[in-house]
């Protein structure tokens, strides 16, 4: 806390998720010859996530290429968690804290 300012929660972070696709994905010919690794990769579409929280995304080293700040993303997800859980918990309020039976 001491090196930030204007601290303020991530505002609709399960609507930003919900905007996301994980993806698994062969890297092309063009990304190999830049050096990503052959094989299954697995992540998020850059230019997705620039479109809902354009802070975890930047320009690559490669240029007119874009990456994701993917330990960024990090926090995007926390949020998501805790409003999904705030959710849950109304539902069980509404239901009685019933358990369902097996």
């Amino acid at each position: 806390m001491r090196l930030k300012t204007n601290i303020v929660p991530v505002e609709d972070a399960l609507g930003k998720v919900e905007a996301l696709n994980g993806v698994t994905f062969d890297p092309n010919e063009a990304a190999l010859a830049l050096g990503v690794a052959p094989g299954k990769q697995m992540g998020v579409i850059a230019q997705e996530v620039e479109a809902v929280a354009p802070e975890l995304v930047t320009n690559s080293a490669f240029a007119g290429y874009k990456t994701v700040k993917y330990v960024k993303l990090t926090a995007l997800l926390i949020e998501a968690v805790k409003e999904l859980s705030a959710k849950v918990k109304t539902l069980e309020a509404q239901l009685g804290n019933t358990k369902p039976t097996l």
